[in-house]
């Protein structure tokens, strides 16, 4: 019984890095991405493997997402905060949405203070849920435009966390 047990987790094993490296190419409509750092820890962790959609129905406040950092050219993992048209902007830190407090299970670390931003059609606001080791976001960046954004839909490794969002 073991031997089997070992058989199919190693053959799992190999599809799942078979699947990566087929699937990371550009120009498919989903991307297979391993996280490189810790700003959205808890939630993803460095060295957890996600699957993220280009093409997709709606983004909600709290989607997680990927975009490319264009000014130094690598992708970013953060989530979603601020939604077409909301204003965004901080307060002893605190985010604010159109001056209510977000109240959120992601993240209970203060913000650092930003620059209130209004977002148009099509933008959106981003940040790390670990707020003090979270670059390359919203508060650097400012908004993110729709076309940039892939939802990440599954986490597929560590096998002990897989997870599907919605």
């Amino acid at each position: 019984m073991f031997k089997i047990a070992v058989r199919i987790f190693n053959f799992k094993t190999f599809l799942l890095i078979l699947g990566y490296l087929f699937f990371r190419e550009e120009g498919k409509s989903f991307l297979t991405y391993e996280i490189k750092e810790d700003s959205m820890y808890p939630e993803l962790m460095s060295e957890d493997y996600v699957i993220a959609l280009k093409k997709f129905g709606s983004l909600n406040r709290g989607d997680i997402v990927i975009y490319k950092n264009e000014e130094k050219g690598f992708d970013v993992v953060k989530r979603i905060i601020g939604l077409p048209g909301e204003t965004i902007s901080t307060e002893n830190g605190k985010v604010l949405i159109n001056s209510t407090p977000l109240e959120s299970d992601w993240s209970k670390e203060s913000t650092d203070d930003f620059v209130k931003t209004t977002l148009n059609e099509n933008q959106y606001f981003v940040l790390g849920d670990n707020r003090k080791l979270s670059t390359s976001d919203s508060r650097t960046l400012g908004a993110i435009n729709l076309d940039k954004i892939m939802k990440v839909k599954y986490r597929y490794w560590p096998l002990q966390r897989i997870k599907t969002y919605e």
